[in-house]
This record gives C-alpha cells, structure tokens and sequence, in this order.
C-alpha cells in the first residue's frame, strides 16, 4: 500500500529554505583543479603536468587535481591530487577561484594556491599519472593570442518521444557551442579546458593596464 506523503505548508518551505545555498538542478559530476602560482626570476608562472600514456587523455597538459571525493570539500581535494599526483604538498593556499559547467555534467572547480622554488624542486611526479611537469609565465596568457576553434554540440533525438512529450518532430532543438583556445609555448601544447582557465585567471590577474594586480 502506498503511503500518503504528510502535507507541507509555506512554514515548511521556509525552515527548508532557510540557511539552503543555492546549488546547480541536476546529476553532476563534481572535480576540482589547482591552478599553481610559481614565483620566479622573472615573474609568476603556472606550473603545469602532462598527463602520462596510462590515462584517459593521454599527453594532455593539465593542472593537478580530479574528482571529489565524498565528504571532501574543495580545496582539500585539489590539494589531496596534487600530493598524489606530483608530491608537492607544501602549497599557501591563496583561496578559491571560479567554476566550469561542462555539458557533460562535469562541474570543475578552481583553487589558486602557490607552489614555492624548492617545493617545485623536490617535486615527486607519479608516473601511473604524470609524465612531466613545466612552468609557463603568467603574462604568456595575456600577450599570446590563442587559436581559436568552435565546436558545436550535437544532440541525438532520433528515439525521443516526441508525441508523448507533445511537440513536433521538427521541434527545433537548441544547439550549443564552445570555444576552445590553444596556446604554444616553446614546445609545450595546452588547449581545451586547462587552456581556458589559464586564460580566464591571467585576465583576471592582470588590470586593463596589464598591471599584475595579485
């Protein structure tokens, strides 16, 4: 037998709203990433890795991190990957930085944080992960001007239940689109993803006076 759900009035709603933060409607997959600041002889770098032939996207450029666990928050998480992946677990934290939605549900999350010279040094790649690490300066990511590409996102609506769901089956579906920056530095590729945080953080650093404002 089916039980009858209790009723719930507007003082309900509210005691459940109350204190709530906002969150993101539907199943994601939450990850979270380091972006790691290096002071050097000649300014801020990001340090980056280039992921290893033993997983997904292999030789990829990348910064450390990965997913969340359960009952870890952000930042421990992309400090946990960072000791996991490149041994470094000395890192200041500065704070958290801006988010991605991915289309495919994936929500990555950002943590600034910098990485001192000897730490750099004493760095422990593993190699089930990471096949190299390398810095790149700040300012590279507002001098350089990245290629640029978009790619459309295609949905498949061939089996969608079209008279259930009451609409044609011309119905014209929304088609999206994303940017995608590659940048060359010496001999390094970095593109996708870590492409467009790297940008998207540069330009915050730096004013519209291409003064470092961090």
């Amino acid at each position: 037998m089916k039980m009858k759900m209790k009723m719930i009035d507007i003082n309900g709603i509210k005691e459940k709203m109350a204190g709530r933060k906002p969150g993101v409607i539907g199943d994601r997959k939450e990850f979270a990433v380091l972006i790691p600041l290096v002071e050097r002889a000649d300014g801020l770098h990001l340090l980056f890795e280039k992921r290893s032939g033993n997983i997904k996207q292999p030789g990829d450029t990348c910064f450390p991190g990965g997913r969340i666990e359960e009952g870890e928050s952000i930042i421990e998480c992309a400090l946990r990957e960072t000791g996991e992946e490149i041994g470094i677990n000395d890192v200041e934290v500065i704070g958290q930085f801006d988010s991605i939605l991915e289309v495919n549900r994936i929500t990555m999350h950002t943590v600034v944080g910098i990485v001192t010279e000897d730490a750099l040094k004493n760095a422990r790649i593993n190699p089930e992960e990471v096949a190299d690490i390398f810095t790149v300066p700040l300012d590279f990511f507002v001098d350089a001007t990245p290629m640029s590409h978009t790619v459309r996102i295609l949905q498949d609506t061939a089996d969608f239940p079209y008279e259930e769901a009451g609409i044609r089956k011309d119905y014209k579906w929304r088609v999206g689109s994303q940017e995608i920056f590659i940048y060359h530095h010496e001999d390094k590729i970095i593109w996708g993803l870590t492409a467009r945080i790297a940008k998207w953080f540069a330009d915050f650093a730096y004013d519209s006076n291409e003064r470092l404002i961090l």
